[in-house]
């Protein structure tokens, strides 16, 4: 049973693409000056509040610095449970490590969590932590996971 969902942040759940550039080149200053102008993607807010307030452990595995991720869920007023993020982590995505932080920190094992992501990296981190995997709708995967996440969802309504 599914207790704990973590999420990828940036094109997962919140829309950064029109800072994107400047978070590829480091330009924090401006990332943070630039927050407002972007958004969480239509429903996310209040899918993590309704998963929150059904009981789920709701966390967030990102490969971007923690005072970014921590400046956007503030801004928006959103809590979550728990943080991993670049500097939380030795090895970063693929690498599992920010995965199984999570799994401890829940004291649950990897057949109780699932992963969300929007790129072929998320779903990477996910196979290598031996955890369930589910692909936005919006994310760019190669024709392999698309195809394999669409075996997942079909098989889960069958």
């Amino acid at each position: 049973m599914i207790k704990a969902l973590i999420f990828d942040f940036d094109l997962t759940l919140y829309d950064s693409s029109s800072i994107k550039p400047f978070m590829d080149t480091r330009q924090w200053p401006i990332v943070y000056k630039n927050i407002h102008n972007c958004s969480f993607y239509n429903g996310a807010i209040d899918t993590l509040k309704s998963l929150k307030k059904n009981g789920f452990k709701i966390a967030i595995v990102s490969n971007a610095p923690r005072i970014y991720i921590t400046k956007v869920l503030s801004y928006y007023d959103i809590n979550i449970d728990y943080l991993v993020c670049y500097h939380d982590v030795q090895h970063h995505k693929p690498n599992p490590q920010g995965i199984y932080q999570v799994l401890n920190y829940f004291r649950i094992n990897n057949k109780e969590a699932l992963y969300i992501g929007d790129n072929d990296i998320d779903y990477n981190t996910a196979y290598n932590a031996q955890v369930q995997f589910f692909g936005v709708p919006w994310g760019r995967f190669s024709m392999r996971i698309q195809i394999i996440n669409f075996k997942i969802i079909k098989e889960s309504f069958v």
